[in-house]
């Protein structure tokens, strides 16, 4: 039976390299006396990160206390940030794109005022704008944002619009 809050349970994992089976990771954090970890309810990977969900957050909190070396692999794991409901994040971006242009792209998609409703932060790449919204979305006008986005001159051929974690420095 799982003991605790899903947050509390759930841990990001961070540098793992691409050779690195997934059996082989989720056995690691399966085993208490290598990583600290006890009994694993489920391991996701997307490329070079994870988020891994314990029965208990005794052990994940154990877990993050600990330094994790693998196959001569240094891990990083962290509690997994909450998402804001106040951020979006673009993604894929042209680097070329002017933030005027996305300025009035996310006023015409939200109905929003730059001046009055968010703010802009364009990554130090240029690929990707932080959506900085004065009052959160809810979660029924979220899923409609995301319904209604197009592309606005990015290198794929979708955007992806989805609530953040990460901050980024303002431009």
């Amino acid at each position: 039976m799982a003991e605790g809050s899903l947050e509390e349970r759930s841990l990001e994992i961070l540098d793992i390299p691409d050779d690195l089976d997934d059996d082989l990771l989720s056995l690691y954090f399966d085993n208490k006396r290598r990583s600290g970890g006890g009994n694993v309810v489920s391991l996701e990977k997307h490329g070079n990160h994870a988020l891994v969900v314990f029965e208990d957050a005794e052990t994940a909190a154990r877990v993050v206390s600990k330094s994790h070396v693998l196959q001569n692999n240094t891990l990083t794991v962290r509690r997994k940030p909450p998402k804001d409901p106040g951020k979006l994040l673009l993604k894929g971006l042209n680097p070329h794109t002017s933030l005027d242009h996305v300025e009035l792209y996310v006023e015409n998609v939200t109905g929003m005022c730059c001046e009055t409703d968010f703010i802009l932060y364009l990554s130090p790449n240029k690929d990707l704008v932080l959506v900085h919204l004065n009052k959160p979305l809810d979660k029924g006008h979220l899923c409609e944002l995301c319904d209604f986005i197009h592309p606005l001159n990015f290198t794929k051929t979708t955007a992806t619009v989805k609530t953040t974690k990460t901050i980024l420095r303002k431009a």
